[in-house]
């Protein structure tokens, strides 16, 4: 297989997997507007971004945190 037709197939996959990101998010039920963590409204800029955000800003970032400190310890 030459250099053109790996380049072929990772755009290929690429577009693939962009397709299937893209219909995730269609299919995504859409946001309730309340945070499941901490019961506050998300915000209005959050949503529009994704309306299936399940947390606000805040608790989103320390779930992030709290799943990149036990990434980092190993469980």
């Amino acid at each position: 297989m030459d250099e053109a037709d790996l380049a072929n197939d990772r755009a290929e996959q690429f577009t693939t997997d962009a397709l299937k990101l893209a219909r995730a998010k269609m299919d995504a039920a859409p946001s309730t507007g309340i945070c499941q963590s901490c019961r506050d409204a998300i915000e209005v800029e959050r949503l529009h971004a994704n309306p299936a955000a399940r947390l606000c800003r805040d608790c989103a970032a320390e779930e992030e945190a709290d799943r990149k400190r036990r990434q980092k310890v190993g469980g």
